[in-house]
């Protein structure tokens, strides 16, 4: 789990700290990347995360049904703090009026709480790990890193043009690192000690999962804006999706 946990740092910390190096990033290579994500996101959710949400014992198909749509208008809600960061905006600053959407702290507040759940859902019961085949979880774990350095990307991104001071986007970005190792060991302490049941534990995967089909879904809209489909972003998902494919069935 301190593998895991760094892992999960290191893709938030590094992912930020790129846009203080790379001063003109390539706005192509990034949509491919965020594409590939999404492709990998959707696909581990529809091959792991849901066949194993619902093939639990203690699970209601219908309940696990009503946790993902919770899931996916909980991931609505904190966009309207986030702006869609999760999502690879990076354009949060309205330069005609000179305001932003958000203040920096809610943005931050926003997406940690994502990240924190992402975290969560790493000890979970559709983890994998509960199942005896504990190559999935790290087929999960991938999906989640891929996720997280495009947003910690557009993260730092949109700070650069809010605040500008460079210790100040370090700290922002330190603590949004942070947010997704305390989910992983939260949720570990807690279902060790009891203090969590296994019903609440399928709840926030269920909600992480509706979660991750809005944040990819909306990735495969965004990308192809007014339908005009692309073959090189076609084929940035279809990769992504083989990935994920090769983690769940042969890894």
């Amino acid at each position: 789990m301190l593998f895991q946990s760094l892992l999960l740092f290191l893709s938030a910390a590094l992912g930020g700290v790129a846009v203080l190096i790379i001063r003109k990033p390539n706005s192509d290579t990034f949509k491919q990347l965020l594409v590939l994500a999404g492709g990998y996101l959707f696909s581990i959710t529809v091959l792991h995360l849901l066949p194993d949400l619902f093939a639990l014992p203690t699970s209601s198909p219908r309940l696990v049904g009503l946790y993902i749509l919770i899931g996916f208008f909980f991931q609505l809600l904190l966009e309207l703090f986030s702006g869609g960061v999760e999502h690879g905006h990076m354009h949060e600053v309205n330069k005609e009026e000179g305001k932003h959407k958000t203040s920096p702290l809610m943005l931050l507040l926003a997406l940690c709480i994502h990240a924190f759940l992402d975290g969560v859902i790493l000890s979970s019961p559709a983890s994998g790990h509960h199942h005896g085949h504990s190559h999935t979880g790290d087929g999960l774990l991938v999906g989640i890193i891929l996720h997280k350095v495009p947003v910690a990307f557009a993260f730092a991104s949109v700070l650069v043009k809010l605040i500008g001071s460079k210790r100040t986007i370090i700290g922002y970005l330190f603590v949004f690192a942070l947010a997704s190792p305390l989910g992983l060991w939260s949720s570990h302490y807690c279902s060790q000690h009891h203090l969590l049941s296994e019903q609440g534990l399928l709840a926030v995967s269920g909600i992480v999962s509706g979660s991750f089909l809005h944040i990819a879904t909306t990735i495969f809209f965004e990308a192809s804006p007014g339908h005009h489909h692309n073959m090189r972003k076609f084929m940035a998902s279809l990769a992504g999706a083989g990935l994920a494919v090769i983690f769940e069935f042969f890894l």
